[in-house]
């Protein structure tokens, strides 16, 4: 291959690597949509803000021109009307139309009390808030396989449909927020579902309704409805959230209900992990106790050891030859046989032993004691010896002197 050519070829691949650098990039920072895939679906939000209802919050249900009943309905959380405060069906079960309730009923007079007046001022602040943000758009049918994550959202059409079921997933985020906002109605048809998944809650689901809203029979919905004008539901509806109507300026706005039951969210506190410190035992050092013991002293020489101890007496007699070895202890020279003359360094005339008192080494790491008293067979045999050889050789000395003197 020329030099040419393969200079081309290295710099395409160099273009190819590059390019397939740059997809990923974009794939990884959620800018690359895939063909069929909208921007919302290709990427994580970040949750918006919640919603704040301030006191309309209590409230299940929430009207401006009056609340109707039909059927035995449920509520957990108040209930008022105002500026029209009328209520139909509201009898307190066992009857035919009845409300269960648990919550306050706020029935005063046109234009009701201080608390609903003040739930629908609220209401109305909530309602420009939720319709003041910033939306993703998305099909008008929101039930599809598809979730969606937390998020604002809308549609083209300025309604929102659902007939089959609307997965919100939280992302294991029990703070995501998710806004929906119409300029007309939002209808969900017979059966129709909010499922939540992985972390999403209720109470963090807002519905903006440009005028009125309906929900089908046997459905089951969740999140807060803030409807312009009226919200109507079908038999047998199921509501984990709040009906809130008439946030427009003049406060107009029924609630009708046939067999429901409502339920005002609360928000689950994520559970906290203690904090726990970790403590280090104190350990008290202790010394041993040592009890000290003197040395073991031996009351006596052992068998096979050499003497020790200390010789006594006077040896008598007289004395030939030489004494050889090594004596332990200190040897003491006197002679008591009378004729015998003194002679430096012989032995034959000074054969009495000393051995040093007190303790003698025994060799074997032990202290033997010695005594007066403490003389071995061996020594004393020695000394019989000695005295016997002085006995026989006395007369023949005497005998040797006097044939000197003549």
């Amino acid at each position: 291959m020329r030099l040419s050519q393969l200079l081309v070829s290295s710099g395409r691949t160099r273009t190819a690597t590059a390019s397939t650098a740059a997809l990923v990039a974009l794939a990884s920072a959620g800018l690359l949509l895939l063909p069929g895939v909208s921007s919302a679906q290709s990427r994580v939000q970040v949750s918006p803000n919640t919603v704040l209802l301030g006191t309309a919050g209590t409230f299940a249900v929430l009207a401006g021109s009056g609340i109707t009943n039909t059927g035995v309905t449920t509520l957990v959380g108040d209930s008022g009307s105002s500026p029209t405060s009328a209520q139909t069906g509201f009898t307190p079960c066992p009857a035919a139309n009845c409300v269960t309730q648990t919550g306050a009923n706020h029935t005063d007079p046109d234009p009701n009390d201080g608390p609903t007046q003040g739930a629908k001022a609220a209401l109305r602040t909530a309602y420009a808030d939720a319709a003041g943000r910033t939306p993703t758009e998305v099909p008008t049918e929101l039930a599809s396989e598809q979730p969606l994550v937390a998020g604002v959202y809308s549609s083209a059409s300025g309604t929102f449909g659902m007939t089959g079921t609307l997965i919100l997933d939280g992302e294991n985020n029990p703070d995501a927020v998710w806004i929906f906002q119409t300029d007309s109605t939002l209808i969900t048809g017979s059966a129709a579902n909010v499922s939540l998944v992985r972390g999403a809650q209720a109470c963090n689901v807002f519905w903006k309704v440009g005028s009125a809203a309906t929900l089908g029979a046997r459905s089951t919905f969740r999140g807060t409805i803030m409807a312009h004008d009226d919200i109507s539901l079908g038999d047998a509806v199921t509501v984990d959230g709040r009906l809130l109507a008439g946030a427009q300026p003049s406060g107009a706005g029924a609630v009708t209900l046939i067999h429901d039951t409502i339920v005002r969210p609360t928000c689950a506190t994520p559970a906290t992990t203690p904090v726990v410190t970790p403590t280090e035992p104190v350990v008290t050092p202790t010394e041993p106790t040592v009890t000290p013991t003197g040395p073991v002293t031996a009351t006596g020489p052992a068998p096979g050891t050499p003497p020790g101890g200390t010789t006594t007496g006077t040896t008598t007699g007289r004395t030939t030859g030489r004494t050889t070895g090594t004596t332990p202890g200190t040897t003491s020279q006197r002679s008591t046989t009378p004729g015998l003359p003194r002679s430096p360094g012989d032995s034959t005339s000074r054969q009495l032993t000393r051995v040093p008192a007190g303790s003698v080494p025994a060799g074997d790491g032990s202290a033997a004691s010695g005594g007066g008293s403490a003389e071995t067979p061996a020594l004393l045999a020695t000394a019989a010896s000695v005295g016997l050889l002085a006995l026989f050789l006395l007369p023949a000395t005497r005998a040797r002197g006097r044939h000197r003197s003549s």
